[in-house]
């Protein structure tokens, strides 16, 4: 693999900053990034024929692509004359990718399998023999994971702040036994089960992550994605709202 991704970079990608990234890997994954089209069909073509020369082949069937775009645009990529499949959404490694920023979904999704999660928890959560301390322990370890997976580096809005926090108050009313028709106050609760906010928990994990990157050398690409200044406007190709990424 390695070989393979020395021999794309020489090809034009998506400018970041004063760096250019053409492809990104992960196990035997790949992700070819480019800010045109056809400058990803020219990344596409290398990599192709660079695997087949080191007895390599890429599936068509599972390769992808994904274009971010406001508006919906439509791909034409080809790999061994067979078009790719284009996504609006992707679905990796338990995270939704969206081609037009759509995070609530995402946050919604992952909210709703917490909540499912919790209610099959709940011979836990009626159990009198165990105190509020425990099963607070088990939400912290088991529930609020789901719903703030990848939460340090994604955006957020009053939207996604209100599902996360309408899906929390719904899990620790379960483990106090209240419900609605008690009046009790979210904060009373909170206090009850020794749990904080989940969107000052989340604030936090931010802060740390931000600390961090800012551990990290400067060559590297997370730090790189943090300290460019993109603008108002992203740097695209004509006609093109954004980066076009092709998976393997």
């Amino acid at each position: 693999m390695e070989e393979i991704v020395r021999s794309v970079r020489g090809l034009k990608g998506y400018k970041m900053g004063d760096a250019e990234i053409q492809i990104m890997c992960y196990a035997d994954h790949a992700a070819l990034i480019a800010e045109g089209e056809d400058d990803l069909q020219r990344l596409l073509h290398l990599f192709n024929l660079k695997a087949k020369s080191l007895n390599m082949e890429i599936s068509p069937t599972k390769t992808k692509c994904l274009k971010t775009s406001k508006t919906p645009l439509r791909s034409q990529l080809e790999l061994d004359g067979r078009v790719i499949e284009q996504k609006i959404k992707f679905n990796y490694l338990r995270v939704e990718l969206s081609g037009f920023g759509d995070t609530e979904a995402e946050v919604r999704y992952q909210a709703t399998k917490a909540i499912r999660i919790a209610g099959c928890l709940n011979a836990i959560w009626c159990n009198r023999r165990m105190g509020t301390d425990s099963k607070s322990r088990i939400y912290k370890i088991v529930v609020r994971p789901m719903m703030t997976y990848t939460a340090e580096t994604r955006p957020e809005t009053m939207k996604t702040k209100r599902l996360l926090e309408t899906a929390e108050m719904k899990i620790l009313r379960r483990i106090t036994g209240k419900t609605l028709l008690d009046r009790a106050r979210s904060k009373d609760i909170r206090t009850a089960c020794n749990v904080k906010n989940i969107n000052e928990w989340v604030a936090n994990r931010k802060k740390e992550w931000n600390e961090h990157i800012s551990r990290m050398d400067h060559h590297r690409l997370v730090r790189i994605a943090r300290e460019v200044h993109i603008g108002t406007k992203r740097r695209c190709a004509p006609g093109n709202d954004g980066a076009t990424a092709s998976r393997k």
